[in-house]
C-alpha cells in the first residue's frame, strides 16, 4: 500500500517536468521522428530514381524518377499543369489526378475532371510542400517529393490524412507556362 502511495505522489512531479517541455521542443521531436521515417521511405523505395535532392532547412526529399536536362526551373507565378497520386509513407492513396490511379483505389469520382491540376506557383493555395517540390522542377520532370508533416497539412488531420502525417506525392510536372508580364 504505501508503494502504490509513493507513486501517486510522484505523479504531479512527472506532470510538472512533462509540462517543462515546450512546443518547441515537442515540434522538433516530432520533426527529427519524421525526417527519419522518410529517409527510411527512401531506403525501401521501390523505383530507381536518378537524382536526389534536398531542399535545405525543411526535411523535403525529392526523388526524381525522369530528368530532363534542357528547360527552364518553374519560376514564381508560372502556371504549371500536374498530373499527382498523393499518398500516406503505407502508400495509402488519397487523391491523385489520373482516373486510372482513381479506380484503382475506390477514390473515382464521376463528377470530377481527371487531368493535369493547373496551379500557379506562388500563388495558388497548395500545400507548401506542392510549392517547394515544384520549384525544383522543370517541364516534362517526374518526382516523387516526401513532404514532412509541416510542409503539408501540420497537426490537422484532413480527410483521410490524419494530423503530422508525412506526405508522398508522385508529381509529374506535364506543361510549365512561363509567366508573361502585362
Amino acid at each position: 500500500m504505501k508503494k502504490n502511495i509513493k507513486y501517486w505522489a510522484l505523479l504531479p512531479l512527472v506532470a510538472l517536468l512533462g509540462a517543462c517541455v515546450s512546443d518547441e521542443e515537442n515540434g522538433d521531436v516530432l520533426f527529427q521522428q519524421e525526417l527519419d521515417k522518410i529517409e527510411t521511405y527512401i531506403q525501401n523505395f521501390p523505383t530507381e530514381y536518378e537524382r536526389r535532392e534536398t531542399i535545405e532547412g525543411t526535411g523535403i526529399e525529392i526523388l526524381f524518377t525522369e530528368v530532363v536536362e534542357e528547360g527552364e526551373l518553374a519560376q514564381f507565378r508560372d502556371t504549371l499543369f500536374v498530373n499527382y497520386t498523393g499518398m500516406l509513407l503505407d502508400n495509402t492513396v488519397f487523391d491523385t489526378s489520373l482516373e486510372q490511379v482513381a479506380r484503382n483505389n475506390n477514390l473515382f469520382d464521376e463528377s470530377r475532371n481527371y487531368e493535369p491540376f493547373a496551379l500557379v506557383l506562388g500563388v495558388s493555395g497548395v500545400i507548401s510542400g506542392w510549392e517547394g517540390a515544384l520549384s525544383r522542377m522543370k517541364e516534362g520532370e517526374k518526382a516523387t517529393a516526401l513532404i514532412p508533416s509541416i510542409y503539408g497539412y501540420g497537426d490537422r488531420a484532413t480527410g483521410p490524412i490524419p494530423a503530422n502525417s508525412v506526405l508522398v506525392f508522385e508529381l509529374d510536372l506535364t506543361e510549365n507556362r512561363p509567366y508573361q508580364q502585362p
